[in-house]
């Protein structure tokens, strides 16, 4: 295995970081899990530098950019030398504008694999075995993707998704405690919604099974419904009224160019 990094993805839209407070403030927090304390303002400047010349300064403007942080070990004994390395990827933009799915997924349970709990639970990090495992087990089985369970048999998340789960007309999504990735989005529907009020709340595979609907986030694609898991079939009328209410939120806080004309009308 390569050596352990940190990973923030940023949707990046006409040459803007989209949610770049929230992911300053998660790579900040993750930063302190591995011992490191470094400032929002010196995390900020250093992504709005690599915006400028990896993104900017090469004409791209809707980008999906994916950095690593990792520990500079010759830090340790130079210490004149940065502490940390940066280096990123770029990935043209499949969509520059949040919009919900036409397609529900499909989606799958992983089996035998289990997420370990453990203080890196919830860093979103270079070790991606168990999300390795995921994806290639929804590959190969023909599933869009596929959702993992921690030691504890209780739901965490999918290979690159937040788990949403809908019943009675209450929502619900896995606490921290039980091993989710600390998402972006998922933080931004959990305290900036101003009407519907999501709860955090372990979810077993049965829970999933008997649930009203099904939705996943990401901070590149926004919110996903679910058509299927396994053999069970889900609707997405309730999915559909809260991607509405997302996108006021994002029309008001992040600006209307982030969602679809069809939308706002």
């Amino acid at each position: 295995m390569s050596e352990f990094g940190l990973i923030e993805t940023i949707k990046v839209v006409n040459g803007r970081p989209v949610f770049k407070n929230l992911h300053v403030q998660r790579l900040c927090n993750s930063l302190k899990v591995i011992h490191i304390n470094e400032s929002e303002y010196k995390v900020e400047d250093r992504i709005l530098r690599l915006l400028k010349y990896e993104c900017i300064g090469k004409g791209l403007k809707n980008v999906r950019l994916r950095i690593e942080v990792q520990k500079n070990r010759m830090h340790d004994y130079m210490p004149d030398v940065d502490e940390l390395k940066w280096n990123c990827l770029l990935k043209p933009l499949e969509n520059s504008k949040f919009e919900l799915n036409a397609r529900g997924l499909k989606l799958t349970v992983l089996p035998k694999h289990k997420k370990q709990l453990d203080a890196f639970s919830n860093l979103k990090h270079t070790d991606r075995a168990i999300y390795d495992a995921a994806i290639e087990h929804a590959m190969t089985t023909r599933f869009d993707d596929a959702i993992v369970l921690n030691e504890n048999n209780k739901v965490t998340d999918t290979s690159i998704y937040n788990i949403f789960m809908v019943k009675d007309g209450s929502v619900f999504t896995p606490p921290l405690e039980d091993g989710p990735v600390d998402g972006v989005l998922r933080k931004l529907l959990l305290t900036l919604l101003p009407q519907t009020k999501i709860t955090e709340r372990s979810i077993t595979q049965e829970d999933l099974y008997t649930a009203d609907e099904i939705f996943l986030t990401n901070a590149i694609r926004g919110i996903r419904w679910v058509n299927t898991i396994d053999d069970k079939h889900y609707t997405n009328s309730f999915t559909t009224n809260l991607f509405t209410e997302f996108s006021g939120v994002i029309s008001e806080h992040f600006g209307e160019h982030l969602i679809s004309d069809a939308v706002m009308k």
